[in-house]
């Protein structure tokens, strides 16, 4: 294997921390979720949990990115933000990508043999949605919906790691981070629509441009408020909790209206800062 070490780090978005973030913050909202409200759990569990997810988190992410590549190589050519990504550019061959990602995928195997048996089959289910993913930007006008579905999955795992069960909170909880994924990434997707539409592939952000885009973000901002209230009802979390929700979505909506969806670099600043979201339901959670 090449031992520049660049166009691996590259491959694997390792100087883009914020997806990696947005990726692990589920994980630790279901995580202090469990702790905070199970007497049961022991710091150290949660301490070992915590280092075991978020290491988790991070090789995962970057299968992904290798598997998304691999999918896409001839697509991110023609693309002006994806062209110099090291698959496209040939700075790494198929063969050496896949050798890495096999490697990925070991260590995350190593992590997820940590858990229960109920963890791990959620875990091979998680790595079977890593792969379809791509193949949802060719047959579907909503791949985000499935990026949600995906990219939060880890909510799942730690349920089951913990509780070994999956009850109403993590399901509400899950649905109100498929929703933040839609929101966030259709407007990280707006930096590509010209190119997206000439080589043919499929975004919520073309599909949501036809028809008043901001319209649909505030509704679906509306929608991630609304599941947080609604988990902080049923976890009877005191009014802290739901004047910082409420902070957020209004923090949502008034980006909304100041972000110029036809600059990428306004959609990509606003795209950063719900890494400041995710921290900022984190603290609620923690303060609730």
């Amino acid at each position: 294997m090449n031992l520049n070490f660049k166009p691996y780090l590259d491959l694997i978005r390792f100087k883009q921390p914020v997806g990696t973030a947005l990726l692990i913050l589920p994980c630790l909202f279901e995580l202090s979720l469990i702790y905070k409200t199970n007497a049961n759990i022991e710091s150290s569990k949660f301490i070992k949990y915590l280092i075991l997810f978020t290491l988790g988190g991070f090789l995962m992410r970057s299968a992904g990115c290798i598997i998304n590549d691999l999918f896409d190589k001839n697509f991110d050519i023609k693309v002006a933000r994806t062209k110099n990504r090291p698959l496209a550019s040939h700075k790494i061959s198929v063969k050496n990508s896949i050798i890495f990602l096999l490697i990925l995928l070991f260590l995350a195997l190593l992590v997820l043999l940590q858990f229960n048996i109920a963890t791990i089959i959620a875990g091979i289910v998680a790595l079977g949605l890593v792969i379809i993913y791509p193949l949802t930007k060719r047959l579907t006008n909503f791949p985000q919906v499935f990026l949600g579905i995906t990219f939060n999955f880890g909510i799942i795992l730690v349920s089951f790691a913990l509780t070994n069960q999956i009850n109403a909170e993590a399901i509400i909880l899950y649905l109100a981070c498929i929703f933040w994924t839609i929101f966030y990434d259709t407007i990280y997707g707006f930096q590509d629509i010209e190119d997206d539409l000439r080589i043919g592939l499929k975004s919520t952000s073309i599909t949501f441009s036809k028809n008043n885009p901001k319209n649909i973000l505030w509704r679906i901002s509306t929608i991630i408020t609304l599941l947080f209230m609604m988990l902080g009802t049923l976890e009877e979390f005191d009014l802290t909790y739901f004047a910082i929700i409420i902070f957020v979505g209004i923090f949502m909506a008034i980006k909304i209206r100041y972000c110029n969806l036809q600059n990428p670099k306004s959609c990509l600043k606003l795209f950063k800062q719900n890494l400041y979201l995710g921290l900022i339901f984190l603290i609620a959670i923690l303060l609730g």
